[in-house]
């Protein structure tokens, strides 16, 4: 039995790769001293991520931060299935992952305000253990 008010610690999730995503710079640039045009190019750097389908390329358009709204859920607290289908079939939540007994990840949909989401969780989880808010 659960001892303690139950809680959820929230952080937005960040992207373990780490990854920017660097766009070609072209430039030109007039050296005085020589009385030259000096022609720069930097390349883009490409990362591609490995996965059981083969190769994936890893841009703008494949960046998960960029196409989710990701959270992580740090709770005292089992995660049960219950638990889990509460969560998501709350409004605005789009995906969910449970990683541990403990910890969860969450996507809130674009059109949703992800405070707005994460109080519905919280209020939501708070009643299940029929605890009201201070």
């Amino acid at each position: 039995m659960l001892s303690n008010k139950p809680s959820i610690i929230w952080e937005k999730w960040s992207d373990p790769y780490g990854i920017e995503h660097n766009e070609i710079i072209d430039y030109h640039q007039y050296d005085e001293d020589n009385n030259s045009n000096i022609h720069a190019h930097k390349i883009k750097q490409n990362h591609v991520l490995l996965t059981n389908m083969g190769m994936i390329p890893y841009n703008e358009y494949t960046d998960c931060c960029k196409i989710f709204n990701f959270w992580i859920g740090h709770t005292n607290f089992s995660l049960s299935n219950k638990i889990a289908n509460i969560i998501q079939d709350i409004e605005g939540v789009e995906t969910l992952d449970i990683f541990t007994r403990y910890r969860f990840r969450v996507a809130f949909g674009k059109a949703f305000i992800d405070r707005d989401v994460i109080n519905n969780i919280n209020v939501t989880i708070s009643s299940i253990f029929n605890i009201t808010n201070d």
